[in-house]
């Protein structure tokens, strides 16, 4: 059963991936804040799952993610949302280098399992700029 739970994580991130790729575009009729607000929304939803996975992941016997690196990525949940709360602009590459950052900080194995959710958080980031 956890095998097929570990094999899931990556399958469902994808899923998510396209689902979001599917309403990319910001609906013409927004405000600028609103614009923004939605586009923030849709980059939250994929550092939750990141933060999600990382926790449940640590929370698997045995652990599937690390203790410390389940810290830094909720360390750097909590600083993206911080910056995204605090700017309406310049927040994108923020986020980005803190996502780099941390992605660097990443075991090999690691990485690999973490690689569908930096490609949503990435893509999210790069729909933000469109």
């Amino acid at each position: 059963m956890r095998k097929r739970l570990r094999r899931m994580s990556p399958i469902l991130a994808l899923l998510a991936l396209l689902a979001l790729d599917g309403c990319a575009k910001t609906p013409p009729n927004l405000s600028p804040a609103a614009a923004t607000a939605f586009q923030k929304t849709r980059v939250i939803k994929a550092l939750d799952l990141a933060r999600d996975f990382a926790i449940d992941g640590e929370a698997q016997d045995p652990k599937v993610v690390s203790t410390k690196t389940t810290r830094d990525i909720v360390q750097w949940h909590q600083s993206s949302l911080k910056v995204m709360q605090a700017s309406d602009s310049g927040w994108v590459e923020a986020v980005g280098a803190g996502l780099t950052e941390v992605v660097n900080k990443l075991e090999a194995d690691e990485k690999q399992k973490f690689t569908p959710y930096v490609s949503l958080v990435r893509t999210s980031l790069v729909e933000v700029t469109r």
